[in-house]
């Protein structure tokens, strides 16, 4: 099964459609590169200039008002008990030159507004490399000739599903490390905080975990568009059965029947990624102050992130299954 394996793979690297894919992918994470490097760019002279004109009319007011401000400020602050998250020093009401200035985030912020940004185009990139590895094999009518060298169809399906995750992983590995190292040297370049201590290391912990949830998401993309294409045998096929979904599933099923609203996909990934996520229900009762009208209000509902990983996986799960049994059973000539 490794030299199949082996095989898979050097056949992989030869489809100019798995490296078209995995640059289209590094190519979405150079734009998001793209728009950090917007945002921490160093403000403009008339930026400069309008934030000293509008520091300069703040200083005036609170020249007349501070006093006031302050002793309301202190007053409120010793009601509140000890270690309240509403505490801090009012001294920092006073204005300061660097509050009129454009806000610059620095690397975490940065990192934080765009790791899933990165994991849903690796989450789609991963989909068509699984799809269009396999699929290519039925359109050319490749699988009718390799089937006569390796003729156990379990053990090409497992060796074509494995080497398509395999193709996934380094793409994957290689799009959150350029992600993670250009904004290192967006962030050093213009002189904005990188590690700064008002981030927590648990915050760190926190957006490394969803960096990898988002591999393995990534991975669940490849094995779903794998299957897919072994039930379906043509990528063109997949990506209407996906196209339905979209429609189908991830729009149109909220609007019909809210209360599924904990099947679509968009719902369990960022269930899984986030640990929890939220769809409304809208539930209406009679309004007694007008006879023969509803009142409607939504009702929320969590969804977990083990329930996620649950509907997620057992959509990939069934996948591979329909793919494997269509691919033993059905005539492939």
């Amino acid at each position: 099964m490794s030299r199949l394996l082996r095989a898979e793979l050097a056949r992989a690297r030869a489809r100019p459609a798995v490296w078209v894919v995995a640059g289209l992918v590094l190519l979405g994470v150079l734009g998001l590169v793209l728009t950090a490097w917007w945002q921490t760019r160093s403000p403009s002279a008339e930026q400069v200039a309008a934030a000293h004109v509008a520091y300069e009319e703040a200083v005036v007011r609170w020249d007349e008002t501070g006093d006031a401000q302050l002793r309301d400020c202190r007053e409120a602050q010793r009601a509140l008990p000890p270690g309240d998250p509403g505490r801090f020093d009012c001294a920092l009401l006073a204005p300061v030159p660097e509050a009129f200035l454009p806000l610059r985030p620095g690397l975490w912020q940065l990192a934080d507004e765009r790791v899933d940004a990165a994991g849903v185009m690796l989450a789609l990139g991963a989909f068509m490399l699984g799809a269009t590895l396999v699929g290519a094999e039925f359109a050319s009518g490749a699988i009718a000739t390799w089937l006569t060298f390796a003729p156990r169809r379990g053990q090409v399906f497992a060796t074509k599903v494995a080497a398509a995750v395999l193709v996934t992983l380094p793409v994957v590995a290689a799009a959150f490390v350029l992600l993670a190292v250009a904004l290192l040297v967006v962030c050093q370049v213009h002189a904005v905080e990188t590690f700064s201590p008002g981030v927590l290391a648990t915050s760190w912990v926190d957006l490394l975990q969803r960096a990898a949830r988002w591999a393995a998401v990534a991975v669940g993309g490849t094995l779903l568009g794998a299957g897919l294409a072994f039930a379906l045998r043509h990528v063109g096929a997949v990506l209407g059965v996906a196209v339905w979904w979209l429609a189908a599933v991830e729009s149109a099923l909220r609007l019909v029947l809210p209360a599924a609203g904990w099947l679509p996909l968009a719902v369990n990934v960022t269930a899984w990624t986030r640990g929890s996520a939220e769809y409304a229900v809208p539930v209406c009762r009679p309004d007694p102050a007008a006879p023969g009208l509803e009142v409607c209000e939504n009702v929320w509902h969590v969804v977990g992130g083990a329930q996620g990983a649950v509907v997620a996986g057992s959509l990939v799960v069934l996948a591979l299954v329909l793919g494997l049994v269509s691919f033993r059973w059905r005539d492939v000539g």
